[in-house]
């Protein structure tokens, strides 16, 4: 068929699909479809789902110069109210607004806040966040201005909110907590909360970059759980029976897992907030490694719980080696094992500690993070990463289960060819297939040079299947 065609078939649609379909696309790509014809322009100021990020409408190269920073905020201000403007007699589902360093703009935020409750939407996204933050040290509590007005709180067709840098924002004034399923809160202080968990009916918890908590125990009935650089004080305790994802990021607490889910579909940790802070030469490597095989041991094989699929980060490969006993890692049921690492010789003995407890492992990703200062190394502590991964030795997981090797941001560096041989030249009997994806930003010359080599991995068996995807 003609693409001329198929387009003049969409265009013949009544403008109530028209709406029901870019209401499914995100607010950037909605406003790009008023490019389309005179027809689209009016069509797409119809959705639903309503969210001004600033982020979206901002080109890059204005943060380089104030001024042009300065008026291309204004025009994307100036943006908003004239589209609400326009809306005023439209029904809306989702509304949001993203914008940094909102005290100029204070008398906006409140009329837009104050339309979302008119419209008495569902989901509402307030976040004036700074994306440069990284962690909450960086927040400067002066720098939250936006108070969260009282008509929000009681706004009863809420069920989704997500809060980013406000002010003196509390939970207890919530007058119908059991009408929420989604919750976030970011970059903001997060007192009185824990009566709030109790008591609600939330399915999705995240809580990125909050101070001064002050609860320890995560508990309810959620589905997904994300936990990233908040500060807790000392133990973090997490009581969810019903979870289903559970993702953690940030600093490395002492974590207790009360009453959990049996079979937990994605777990995730990363603490690679700690790999700067980290001093080879001091003996607290040794008690972290510890901590850290405990909370594997902890969550995954206590009371026969598992994951099926885990993803791991480089300080965790690197520490779990270091325990004072790290052959008391236990055995996992996981089936699906991710690596985000930087391949460094350091990580080395932590992905064959994880190999060899994941004894019914199906698949691995190895997803490739950009290398720091000292991933620069060729060698670590005796382990030289040209011979390390032809040692003869083999794991139950490729012996039995292994089926699918997934290799992300591939750019056949030699250390990424070692682990990929091992794999394909070791005793995998049941493994089919490896997976190559290519970094997006590849240039062609390195395109080639990645290509080659994986034809290379390719020519080393008849058996394994090796398929390249270039993103």
């Amino acid at each position: 068929m003609d693409p001329s065609d198929q387009a003049d078939r969409i265009s013949n649609l009544p403008d109530i699909l028209l709406v029901l379909i870019i209401s499914c696309l995100s607010f950037k790509e909605c406003v790009q479809t008023s490019c389309l014809s005179k027809r689209w322009r009016s069509v797409y100021l119809e959705t639903r789902n309503v969210s001004f990020k600033e982020s979206d409408f901002l080109s890059p190269s204005v943060y380089a110069n104030p001024i042009s920073w300065i008026r291309a905020r204004d025009a994307f201000v100036d943006y908003v109210c004239s589209w609400v403007a326009r809306i005023d007699d439209q029904h809306i589902d989702t509304f949001g607004i993203s914008v940094s360093y909102p005290k100029t703009y204070l008398d906006v935020i409140e009329s837009l806040i104050a339309f979302a409750v008119r419209k008495r939407v569902k989901a509402l996204v307030l976040d004036f966040s700074n994306p440069a933050w990284t962690t909450f040290h960086d927040v400067n509590l002066d720098e939250l201005v936006v108070e969260i007005p009282q008509s929000v709180y009681d706004l009863a067709t809420l069920e989704s909110l997500k809060l980013g840098a406000v002010k003196q924002f509390d939970p207890t004034k919530l007058s119908n907590p059991g009408k929420l399923k989604t919750v976030s809160f970011g970059w903001m202080v997060l007192t009185n909360f824990e009566p709030l968990l109790k008591t609600s009916r939330f399915e999705s918890l995240t809580i990125n970059g909050c101070r001064e908590l002050d609860f320890d125990t995560i508990e309810g009935n959620m589905r997904k759980v994300a936990i990233k650089n908040c500060d807790f004080s000392i133990n973090c305790t997490f009581d969810l029976p019903r979870v289903d994802i559970l993702k953690y990021s940030g600093d490395l607490f002492r974590f207790e897992f009360d009453n959990m889910n049996t079979i937990i579909s994605e777990v995730e940790f990363d603490f690679r907030v700690l790999d700067n802070n980290n001093d080879e030469s001091n003996d607290s490597t040794t008690a972290e490694g510890g901590m850290l095989c405990h909370l594997l041991n902890n969550l995954l094989d206590d009371g026969g719980r598992t994951a099926t699929t885990l993803t791991v980060c480089p300080f965790l490969l690197k520490m779990i080696p270091r325990s004072e006993h790290p052959h008391f890692l236990r055995p996992m049921e996981t089936k699906h094992l991710v690596l985000k690492t930087e391949l460094h010789p350091r990580e080395f003995n932590g992905i064959r500690l994880l190999l060899l407890n994941c004894p019914k492992l199906e698949t691995l990703t190895i997803d490739l993070l950009p290398p720091s200062p000292i991933a620069t190394a060729s060698s670590y502590a005796g382990i030289d990463p040209q011979t390390y991964w032809m040692q003869n030795i083999s794991y139950e997981c490729q012996r039995e289960t292994l089926k699918a090797v997934v290799v992300k941001n591939f750019a056949g560096g030699e250390n990424e060819l070692h682990i990929v041989k091992f794999f394909i030249q070791s005793e995998c009997e049941h493994l089919e297939r490896v997976e190559l994806y290519m970094p997006f930003d590849l240039d062609e010359g390195r395109k080639m040079f990645a290509n080659a080599k994986s034809e290379m991995l390719q020519r080393s068996s008849n058996r394994v299947q090796v398929v390249v995807h270039n993103s």
